[in-house]
């Protein structure tokens, strides 16, 4: 009895004797609806018990009894807590205009749960798909053919222009209350359509990338092209070769996503100003510039500035650069492990990356350099508030091929 108070799952453990027990279950049900699933088949269907546990849990409704699941005070109970809680009803009760009403007021996507005939009922649809536009998939073909019921689903979710009958997803109105909803729904409007200018133009605004859903046409179109890669950068991979190769296309789309310049045409990606526009938006944008600005030391230190990783696809001579290698540590000292190695040995430029993190994980990526063996850098090092002789001597970092002078000298100096 005392489990049950802290955790009613608990009459799962039961003997059947107490999974009888009005009172034990009661309290069970009280404080887990599901532990109705492991009361006797008499308790399952005594109402008050069945009343209790669906108040607590609405989904305890599939445990109750085949009568009690048809009695229409404990399903409106359970509908109005989760309307999906439908799909446990009697077909009675789906067939219920009230009880359908309550559960797809509260989830319209309940309407899936519903009779074949309340599925072709005009309000019971038009309060599914008025909570959830999407339950439009689950309404009778006559009820999909309706204006008036397609055009409140799509201005609630423009998806839901999917499930709109052929003759419907031509008309104008419809598709564009659904592509100001949702520009991507643009997808399931008519071939015509997808070619009215002022429907894509809508879409595009909502959702850039729904430029991939209009003839090809349009997609040389610079006004809707600019649209699109205003608000999503990626919408540049569905542009025209020749819009790829727009200036202000190009440099509007980089500068909402850098990485897009990978779809800008080869002489872009070779332009100084919209490289370091990507750059500087996302150093990753780097690895699509040509050779040529790889090798131009500002863009390489913007790249590096956003993004440390970058520095793998500057040119040789620039990850040899030290301002530039210093530049990627500061970003993220975990690329020291891929900067070049004439830096192993520089002690100015390990101190200076030491400096920058205050963390003791530097000396991880630092303890194999071959500084370590040089006693003006650990003169140095054992100042620096990351990485204290002590820190060293606990992460183990001393090499073992210091010499015998300099490990007498950290010794005392502990």
């Amino acid at each position: 009895m005392a489990a049950v108070f802290q955790d009613g799952y608990a009459l799962q453990y039961a003997s059947n004797e107490l999974r009888n027990d009005r009172g034990i279950v009661l309290t069970a049900v009280s404080q887990d609806g599901y532990a109705l699933e492991h009361a006797s088949n008499e308790l399952q269907n005594d109402r008050e018990v069945v009343l209790t546990a669906v108040s607590q849990n609405e989904y305890a409704l599939q445990y109750a009894s085949n009568e009690l699941r048809n009695d229409r005070g404990i399903v409106l109970t359970a509908v109005s807590q989760n309307g999906y809680a439908l799909e446990h009803a009697s077909n009675e009760l789906r067939n219920n205009r009230e009880v359908v009403l309550a559960a797809v007021s509260q989830n319209g996507y309940a309407l899936e749960h519903a009779s074949n005939e309340l599925r072709n009922n005009r309000e019971v649809v038009l309060t599914a798909v008025s909570q959830d536009g999407y339950a439009l998939g689950h309404a009778s073909n006559e009820m999909r053919n309706n204006r008036e019921m397609i055009l409140a689903a799509v201005s609630q979710n423009g998806w839901a222009l999917k499930h709109a009958s052929n003759e419907l997803r031509n008309d104008r109105e419809i598709v564009l209350a659904a592509v100001s909803q949702n520009g991507y729904a643009l997808k399931y409007a008519s071939n015509e359509l997808r070619n009215n200018r002022e429907i894509v133009l809508a879409a595009v605004s909502q959702d850039g990338y729904a430029l991939g859903h209009i003839p090809n046409e349009l997609q040389n179109d610079r006004e809707i092209v600019l649209t699109a890669v205003s608000q999503n950068g990626w919408a540049l991979k569905y542009a025209s070769n020749e819009l790829r190769n727009n200036r202000e296309i190009v440099l509007a789309a980089v500068s909402q996503d850098g990485y897009v310049l990978q779809h800008a045409s080869n002489e872009l990606q070779n332009d100084r100003e919209i490289v370091l526009a990507a750059v500087s938006q996302d150093g990753w944008a780097l690895k699509h510039a040509s050779n040529e600005l790889r090798n131009d030391r500002e863009i390489v230190l913007a790249a590096v500035f956003q993004n440390g990783h970058a520095l793998k696809y500057a040119s040789n001579e620039l990850q040899n650069d030290k301002e530039v290698a210093l530049t990627t540590v500061s970003q993220n000292y975990e690329v020291l492990d891929h900067i070049s190695s004439i830096f192993w040995d520089d002690v100015d430029f390990v101190l200076k990356a030491a400096r920058v993190h205050n963390t003791t994980n530097i000396t991880n990526y630092i303890q194999n350099f071959k500084v370590f063996n040089k006693p003006e850098f650990i003169m140095e090092a054992i100042y620096l508030p990351n990485i204290t002789v002590q820190k060293i001597v606990k992460c183990r970092v001393i090499p073992r091929h210091l010499s015998p002078a300099i490990l007498n000298l950290l010794f005392t100096l502990i």
